[in-house]
Order: C-alpha cells, then sequence, then structure tokens
C-alpha cells in the first residue's frame, strides 16, 4: 500500500532526492505493439489469471544498483545492456517485441522477405519524427536516416568496430566496406556518407524515402532478429553532421535526438535519472506511458529493500539475506507478496582471463599458467557446486539457476521445434538429465575420487611449470556495495568446499565504479562472471565471440584477451591456443553451412560442446530472483534478441503489491496462451 506521505508534507520524489536517490520509473500501459487491440490482448493473456490488485500506477519508480551506470548514449556505439537499459526507452529501431518476445512493428510498420531469404524489405510509417531534449522537433526520420546509422556502423574510424559482425557476416559487402575504411586515415573514413557506402556496393538501399532494403550475403531466415538489433537503428544525418565523428560518437543525452517513447528530464550520473514521454511519439495513440519514469541508482539491494518499505521503489529483486529475513518470519508482511521472476535473457558465464596483469602492469604469471591448463580449467566446470551461490540470487529453489550451455535458451530453434541448447545438451551427453532441485547436472556423474583427481592431474602438472599453491585468483566486486560483497564472498567459499584450500582460492578486489575502466581494460581480473544475451537469433551470435581471428569477438577481445596470448605464446600456453584455433575452426565451418538451418544448427551444437568440454568458458548460471513488486513481469517486453527488454511501455501495474498466488496465476496464463 501507498504510505500517506501527505500527512508529512513530502512526496516520493522529493523524498529521494533528500535521500539522495531518485527512484525508478512510471509506467502506464503497453506500446509499440502492431496494434492498440493486439496490445490489449498481450496484457490481458498475461494477467488474466488473477484479479487485478486495484489502480495502476500513472509514475514509476525503479533502481539500478551501482557499478552499472550508462557508459554510452551513443546506441549504434554501445554494445552494454547497462547503456540499453536507458537507451531503448529513447530511441527505436526498425522492429520491436512484444511481452512473448514475438516481433512487433516499430519504425517498420511490415516487413518482408524473399523466396530464400537474402532480401529483406522493410515498410517504413511516414509519422516519426527525431526530437531534442526539449521535446522540439528536429527533423523528419526517413530511410535516409538508417541509411546513416548503418555506414556509421560499419565505418571503422567512427564506430570502431562496435557492433559491426552482425551486418559484417549477414549482408552484402559489408565486411568488404569495414575493411576499406579501417585502411583509411581518420579523416578520410571521417568524410564517408552514406553514398559513398552505396556506392562501395553494400547491400543496403532506400528506394523511397520511407522503405529501406537489406541484400544478405547468403539465405538468412533469422535475418528479422538481426534488423532489430542496434547495428540496424537509424542516425539522424543533420545531428551526425552538427556534432562530427568525435561529437557524435560520445554524444550524451543533453545533445541526442529521439524518437523513442520517452525522453531524459534529469540526469545526475551515479544518482539518478527521470523520463517523461515524448510529446512527439509515432506511437503515443496506440499505447499508454507512464507521466514519469525515476530510476535511482542504489548502493545495494539491502538499501533498495528499505526504499521499497518506505513505498520509495515499485518493484526490488531480493537478496538472499532479505528473502531470508522475510521467509523465516510467519508474520512478515510480505510472506504472501514473494513473486519469483522470469529467467532474463542472459546465460552467465566464467569468462578467463589469459593475459592477466597485476596492479603494476606486470604478467600475474602464476595464474597465467594455472589457468591455461586444461585440467585446472575442468575442475571449475566438473568439481565446482555452485547451489549456494546460486542461492544468493534464488534461495527459493536455487537449482533454477543452474546453467549447463553457453548459449541461453529459446536463442532458436531447429525444423523440428527442438531448442537449439537440446542438441548442445546431447552432444555433451546430457540430454537425458532433468531439473530435481537437488544436485547440479554436472555433479550427479562426478564423484569425489574422480574429482580428486582431476584436482591432483592439475595440481602435478601445474607444478612441472613451475605454479604456485594455492592459486590465488583476483576476483572484483563494486566498493560498497554489500550484496556483490557477500556474493563474492560465498563464491570464495564454494571454491573452499569443493576443492579445499590448498588449491584455488579467490583474492576479492573492489573498483569504485566501472568494471571496464577499473579492472577489465587494464587486464586485472582472474575471471569474471557476465552473461550474454542474444543480439539475433543465431548460435553465431553467442559463439561468435569467443573466436580468434575476429576484431568483433567481444569476449575474446575484450575479457579473455585471448587474441593477445596467440600472437606470442609461451610454451604453457600453445596447447590452449590451439584448442582456440580448433574451436574458432568449428564455428567458422558451423557458419559457413547457410542453405540447411538444421545441419547449421547440430554443427554449431558440435562447436558449443567442444568450447565446453575444453573449458575455453563454463556455465555458470540463469538470473531467477524473487522479488516484491507493484508490476506484472508477464507483461513486460521478453524478447530474446534486441536491446529492447527495458523499454517502460505495455506494462500492467498495481498500487498494491502483487501477491505470490496471482503471479503463480499470471505465469499459468501466460504459458498457456504462449503455447
Amino acid at each position: 500500500m501507498y504510505h500517506d506521505f501527505e500527512s508529512h508534507a513530502i512526496t516520493r520524489r522529493s523524498f529521494l532526492k533528500g535521500a539522495g536517490a531518485v527512484g525508478a520509473a512510471g509506467l502506464l500501459a503497453a506500446c509499440g505493439g502492431s496494434s492498440s487491440s493486439s496490445t490489449a490482448a498481450s496484457a490481458s493473456s498475461a494477467s488474466s489469471g488473477a484479479a487485478a490488485s486495484g489502480k495502476g500506477l500513472s509514475e514509476l519508480f525503479t533502481y539500478e544498483t551501482s557499478g552499472r551506470e550508462i557508459e554510452s548514449w551513443n546506441m549504434l556505439y554501445s554494445q552494454q545492456a547497462i547503456d540499453f537499459n536507458v537507451t531503448t526507452n529513447l530511441i527505436d529501431g526498425l522492429i520491436g517485441f512484444d511481452n512473448y518476445g514475438k516481433p512487433v512493428p516499430a519504425i517498420a510498420k511490415s516487413w518482408e522477405h524473399n523466396e530464400d531469404s537474402t532480401v529483406w524489405t522493410f515498410h517504413l510509417r511516414d509519422d516519426v519524427d527525431w526530437v531534442d531534449i526539449n521535446g522540439e522537433v528536429q527533423d523528419h526520420l526517413t530511410s535516409k536516416d538508417f541509411l546513416t546509422g548503418f555506414e556509421w556502423v560499419l565505418n571503422a574510424k567512427k564506430n570502431q568496430a562496435s557492433n559491426t559482425s552482425m551486418p559484417s557476416t549477414t549482408v552484402v559487402g559489408a565486411a568488404d566496406y569495414y575493411d576499406k575504411t579501417y585502411a583509411m586515415d581518420d579523416a578520410a573514413a571521417a568524410a564517408l556518407t552514406y553514398d559513398d557506402m552505396l556506392a562501395a556496393g553494400v547491400g543496403i538501399d532506400a528506394p523511397d524515402d520511407y522503405t529501406v532494403v537489406f541484400t544478405c550475403l547468403n539465405p538468412c531466415p533469422y535475418f528479422d532478429t538481426v534488423a532489430s538489433y542496434v547495428c540496424c537503428y537509424p542516425a539522424p544525418p543533420a545531428l551526425v553532421e552538427k556534432l562530427g565523428v568525435e561529437g557524435f560518437r560520445g554524444v550524451d543525452y543533453t545533445q541526442q535526438w529521439c524518437c523513442g517513447p520517452y525522453l531524459i528530464e534529469e540526469f545526475v550520473a551515479d544518482n539518478s535519472k527521470r523520463f517523461i514521454p515524448n510529446p512527439h511519439y509515432y506511437a503515443a495513440d496506440e499505447c499508454t506511458r507512464f507521466e514519469r519514469v525515476s530510476l535511482s541508482m542504489i548502493t545495494d539491494l539491502t538499501v533498495g529493500y528499505q526504499l521499497y518499505q518506505n513505498r520509495e521503489l515499485d518493484e526490488l529483486e531480493l537478496s538472499e539475506s532479505t528473502l531470508t529475513t522475510i521467509t523465516s518470519d510467519s508474520s512478515n508482511a510480505y510472506n504472501d507478496q514473494l513473486c519469483e521472476k522470469r529467467p532474463t535473457k542472459y546465460a552467465y558465464d566464467f569468462h578467463f582471463n589469459f593475459n592477466c596483469l597485476n596492479s603494476d602492469g606486470t604478467p600475474n604469471e602464476n595464474w597465467n599458467k594455472a589457468v591455461a591448463n586444461r585440467a585446472f580449467r575442468r575442475c571449475f566446470q566438473e568439481g565446482l557446486n555452485l547451489i549456494p551461490y546460486y542461492a544468493r540470487f534464488n534461495k527459493i529453489n536455487p537449482l533454477k539457476c543452474e546453467n549447463s550451455f553457453y548459449t541461453m535458451k529459446g536463442v532458436c530453434y531447429n525444423s523440428k521445434g527442438t531448442d537449439y541448447v537440446d542438441l548442445v545438451a546431447k552432444e555433451l551427453g546430457i540430454d537425458g538429465e532433468k531439473y530435481d532441485g537437488e544436485t547440479m547436472i554436472h555433479l550427479r556423474k562426478s564423484t569425489a575420487d574422480s574429482i580428486a583427481a582431476l584436482k591432483k592431474q592439475a595440481m602435478d602438472e601445474l607444478s612441472a611449470v613451475g605454479v604456485t599453491f594455492p592459486v590465488k585468483v583476483p576476483f572484483f566486486f563494486v566498493a560498497g556495495n554489500t550484496v556483490q560483497q557477500d556474493n563474492a564472498t560465498v563464491l570464495k567459499q564454494c571454491f573452499t568446499d569443493s576443492f579445499g584450500d590448498d588449491f584455488i582460492q579467490l583474492e576479492l578486489g573492489t573498483y569504485v565504479s566501472s568494471l571496464a575502466k577499473e579492472v577489465r581494460i587494464p587486464k586485472l581480473h582472474g575471471f569474471v562472471i557476465n552473461g550474454w544475451g542474444a543480439d539475433f537469433g543465431d548460435p553465431i551470435n553467442f559463439l561468435g565471440q569467443e573466436i580468434l581471428h575476429d576484431s568483433n569477438a567481444y569476449y575474446a577481445v575484450n575479457y579473455s584477451n585471448i587474441p593477445l596470448v596467440a600472437e606470442n605464446p609461451a610454451d604453457y600456453q600453445k596447447e590452449l591456443v590451439e584448442e582456440f584455433e580448433q574451436f574458432t575452426d568449428l564455428v567458422n565451418a558451423a557458419n559457413a553451412i547457410v542453405d540447411d538451418t538444421d545441419a547449421r544448427y547440430e554443427a554449431f551444437a558440435k562447436a558449443e560442446a567442444y568450447m565446453i568440454n575444453n573449458s575455453l568458458a563454463v556455465p555458470c548460471y540463469y538470473d531467477v530472483h524473487w522479488c516484491l513488486t507493484h508490476v506484472n513481469e508477464y507483461t513486460k517486453i521478453n524478447a530474446m534478441f534486441g536491446p529492447c527488454n527495458y523499454k517502460y511501455i505495455n506494462w500492467e501495474t498495481s498500487e498494491d503489491a502483487y501477491t505470490t498466488a496471482q503471479y503463480e496465476e499470471f505465469a499459468k496464463a501466460f504459458d498457456a496462451a504462449k503455447a
């Protein structure tokens, strides 16, 4: 229930400003569906299992945790969810998604492809305008804006390889144009326009102001999912020209032009954001939006719980300690309001750093030698019991968080309707293993003796190359975040309980605000646990992030640093590099199969199984939290592709918190409608 703030002469907004944490986003209902009637139907199907809890929210208060502040306002340049969670509310692309993850019209009102899926035609709305921070119209959006955006992405000197891999592997001439610009000097590349791109033979065209046509290198039945991603987003030519290359790459919210549902009313870095409706939003009559969305940066979920109790947040994921507090007290007011969320679209993995440095810039040779050893990495894969760590995210059903794959479930299906990850499970020999709520899948086949033997093998092999034990593993979390600190402490104990303290020990460290700037770029991490969500509906989008010889392989270049190792491997690293070469060959061979989707997926499954069996990266967890909420999770956008899941549209809300029973009914209704 709402507290009676009027009796204290204070509003939720003024309270949060006074507390230094402006709260989360406000929401009315649904936007961006193919029609207002279909939007209503989607919301109804997800909520019909329970009666409405009362009046909906006109203003939403939500949050983000510290260390996840937006780093780039340029959707074409960023590759991070922490940025897209904000900018998806400011700029729309060709295609959107509904709460079932189905593609729906956005700026493109319709689209089609030819018989072999090599030519895709998108028909644009004619009523889309760009507005500035004040909501004043600056320009009209046409097909030329998509040409401008595409040229920007493919121009190596403008976008610096960000988001280039998807169009480069799917669109005619895209890779050649990137290579051409990469070889040019900065000034010459900066002077290029979309006319130069078209003259170079890149497979995009704008036959009129409201039509965009892409020509693919090969049959590409999933290209609509590529087109939903930011690599195909528009850029206003006049703004690009006004700001110049450096200015547009580093554009901020005060300079940005918007065509999405919201504008930024206020932004205080590492503190708060406020969104208000875009007064010229093209889909305003087809949807409802919040009057205001207030998003706070909070230090941790413990602080969030205090804000939720004070009615200063409308939704909150629960930490293990808070969930324990609630469930251990039968009289707790929130006992019947605990709601289990759907898994997010991210598959989280251990991403090793094979070129770790000390804080003084010298190589961390002990770790680098250890992680280059296959038996050592296999201990992560075969012997680590992560149930206590999973309980940090889902104390009630921790094994719902277990992840055995690198690619997320639901990304793509073969012609028989089989989920791609089920093909991977077959290759791994775990296709018969099901959730039992008791034991991790990989531990069902391992024994104490087999794990001890693997540990001994690793220690013997590593001792022979001069590794000292225990191997200290640098692992970082954001300073001041007690939940992350507790997560890291529990993870450290998982290693102790699984292997003893004589083998592997986590060496916990902190960063102030940016994992990228303070840890990843200086290469200080031993490993990072990070999640990847699909940018489009094909396994290459996951596996392609780990391969050699590709500057767009995100995790290889930015996290594992294996390309640097491969340039001049030490003797102890040569086997590791060969494993990555073999994996890369398998991925490239699978990606070369373009005329038989089933054969393509089978080949990718073999490649993924090879990566997992050699523990080049190790699957870790799925994000399945419990929450307290005034938002019906099942009415939020739930796409496996693209950046738009945090768009504040199509949400059903209630002034009264939803109950456990209601959420169970929401889940049943949602699953029935989806089936």
